[in-house]
């Protein structure tokens, strides 16, 4: 992320970061890697609870690192108003940097395509791609799947009656892939003449992004040894006009992903066991 934050500054986007490691812990992090921005410590966890973001996975009665937080980040307007938010429930995943600017920006930052795969069929044409250069351990990503729609044609979002197919994307399981839930554009309400009934409705293009990681395994290599991981899925719609639909579709797609394995960070600092000691013996002054 810090190779973004030039990108933060010129945008006039300030950075912060809190964590429940204490400040000399903080100190050798970033010295280690090079981090500009502020990183804040809260080793009582006094602000992650008034967050309400504190890890309820960890157990408070014998666990030394009761107290971390839920992964994730806010973006915060001027006024202080959250507009966005990003959170796992895996320590080992964070958002891209990629993707914070965007939410930042209101998602006007375009970022360039590693590789897609298209199809078509009948009136609808598809358009797969991953959002990104490469998909490091760890780190969500977005796979951004388009749906090219004719004018004057629609689809469905849910929910809709027995026998019709809401626009969806379904990612096979993978072992190491870590997939969450998709983001849909907004619908708008048709009523259907003749039966009065309305319904939820893609105008337009319909763009589906869906939040990926992969946490170091399912990594294989290509013809080539370049470190990939393949990523399959099918994506299902209905296209209908105001009179007649078409036939429900349900489509396959596969995608290879360039990939890396998790760059560990204890290289860079040469303290890094003393902390991790010093943490794990550690327990918040309630449970003791």
């Amino acid at each position: 992320m810090q190779d973004h934050i030039k990108n933060f500054a010129d945008a006039g986007i300030a950075v912060y970061a809190l964590s429940y490691d204490e400040p000399d812990a903080l100190a050798d992090y970033a010295s280690g890697h090079g981090v500009t921005f502020p990183l804040l410590s809260d080793p009582n966890s006094e602000i992650i609870e008034r967050f309400g973001i504190l890890n309820t996975l960890t157990d408070p009665d014998d666990h030394p690192w009761y107290g971390i937080p839920f992964p994730g980040s806010y973006v915060v307007d001027e006024g202080g108003t959250i507009i966005d938010k990003f959170f796992e429930s895996s320590f080992m995943l964070r958002p891209s940097a990629d993707q914070l600017l965007r939410a930042a920006l209101g998602e006007a930052v375009e970022q360039p395509r590693a590789e897609r795969t298209a199809g078509a069929s009948e009136d609808v044409t598809f358009d797969v791609s991953f959002d990104g250069q490469m998909l490091n351990a760890g780190v969500v990503r977005d796979l951004v799947v388009k749906l090219n729609v004719p004018q004057g044609f629609h689809l469905y979002g849910e929910p809709v009656p027995d026998g019709m197919v809401a626009t969806s994307v379904e990612i096979d399981d993978q072992v190491g892939l870590v997939v969450n839930a998709p983001r849909l554009p907004p619908t708008s309400p048709l009523t259907l003449a003749g039966t009065g009934e309305t319904l939820q409705v893609f105008d337009g293009d319909v763009e589906i992004r869906i939040p990926i990681a992969h946490m170091t395994r399912g990594v294989t290599e290509d013809d080539a040894g370049n470190l990939v991981i393949a990523v399959t899925g099918t994506i299902r719609w209905q296209s209908c006009d105001v009179h007649t639909c078409q036939l429900p579709r349900h489509e396959p797609f596969a995608l290879s992903i360039p990939a890396a394995r998790h760059n560990s960070p204890r290289g860079k600092d040469a303290n890094f066991s003393e902390h991790f000691a010093k943490m794990s013996s550690r327990r918040l002054p309630a449970n003791e």
